[in-house]
């Protein structure tokens, strides 16, 4: 079962389930620009897009996955 990501939270935990880089305690409108970094070396478009989408609530779940990070929320 999927879960679907919380579109309220405010602080997050951000985790690269493929390199293990982490950034925590964020508040999540810094989310995008925590993780920019991780993918510096990449110029894919569809990779972009979704660094920018993780900064829409609705979208964000969805980015997540394609960038392969796992977001936690943090109370």
């Amino acid at each position: 079962m999927e879960k679907q990501m919380n579109t309220t939270t405010r602080t997050v935990s951000v985790h690269d389930t493929l390199f293990g880089r982490q950034a925590n305690n964020l508040d999540v409108a810094q989310l995008s620009e925590a993780v920019k970094p991780w993918y510096a070396d990449c110029a894919d478009s569809k990779i972009a897009q979704a660094i920018e989408d993780l900064r829409a609530p609705e979208l964000r779940g969805d980015a997540a996955r394609f960038l392969g990070l796992e977001v936690i929320p943090v109370a």
